[in-house]
């Protein structure tokens, strides 16, 4: 009887801190605190890059963190002193002309569902888009893949539209991109998710190494591998900090420095 008793308490016991655990998760995770990082972007690309790039019609469907790579896009042209690209925009299934030289901006499916971002995607292309194109590209969004996800059942997915349509659109060149990462842990519920095997960057981390070991380095957009570099140099596994201003999105200066990288490719897509 002695022992029921002590079982039944510890059991309370355990579960009344898993509880203050729980609480103690939503209202006690500090803000996240950016870090100041110089904005070199502009040193990263020639003039030359950039009208070579502006010269390339590009696909590119995406959300939240595309919109950001975007402002970089723009940011640079300015600071480079070089007239804007082309860029048209279109909203989810929106049918538009893409221009002759520039960026078909594509708000693409709803963050969290990534088959519907695939399906999307392909229905876009085949609509026609895919004929009028040099470059495509389709970026999900760090909510896409989180620890709940089927990772390989989900690049299995995406591997399997993207063969299809590099068969059946042979003339276009298309572009994988990496899963942008997260800064964290960030805050007590972070490291707690960490702890008990529910961090998110590391379903992504897992994914984007599909991706680097399926495709060749040249068809690759490491959105991811940009993300994570340190100004100095060193390799991190989630967001550098000094990119962003909430820990998820990119500011100004990481806004850049992905839109550079990215230009770099569309640049090299025109020779």
């Amino acid at each position: 009887m002695k022992s029921r008793r002590l079982a039944r308490t510890f059991a309370a016991m355990a579960a009344a801190g898993a509880v203050l655990i729980g609480v103690a998760a939503v209202y006690w995770d500090p803000k996240f605190k950016s870090e100041w990082a110089p904005d070199v972007a502009a040193s990263t690309i020639t003039a030359d890059e950039l009208t070579k790039a502006a010269a390339v019609t590009v696909y590119f469907s995406h959300m939240s963190v595309g919109q950001n790579i975007m402002g970089g896009v723009k940011a640079l042209y300015t600071a480079k002193g070089l007239p804007q690209p082309n860029v048209v925009s279109a909203e989810r299934d929106q049918s538009v002309a893409a221009p002759t030289g520039g960026i078909v901006d594509v708000k693409v499916g709803d963050n969290g569902h990534p088959r519907w971002k695939l399906a999307t995607f392909d229905k876009g292309l085949r609509a026609g888009m895919a004929s009028d194109v040099d470059v495509a590209m389709l970026k999900f969004c760090y909510v896409d893949i989180t620890w709940r996800t089927n990772v390989e059942e989900i690049f299995g997915l995406y591997k399997s539209t993207l063969d299809a349509l590099q068969k059946d659109f042979p003339n276009v060149k298309f572009l994988h991109s990496t899963v942008p990462l997260r800064v964290g842990p960030d805050g007590l519920k972070d490291h707690i998710k960490a702890v008990i095997g529910r961090d998110d960057n590391v379903a992504r981390n897992r994914y984007n190494a599909l991706v680097r070991a399926t495709y060749p380095a040249d068809q690759i957009f490491d959105l991811a591998a940009v993300e994570s570099t340190a100004p100095d140099g060193a390799s991190l596994t989630t967001l550098y900090p000094g990119y962003s201003d909430d820990g998820a999105h990119l500011n100004p200066t990481g806004s850049s420095l992905v839109a550079a990288a990215l230009l770099k490719k569309f640049a090299a897509a025109s020779a």
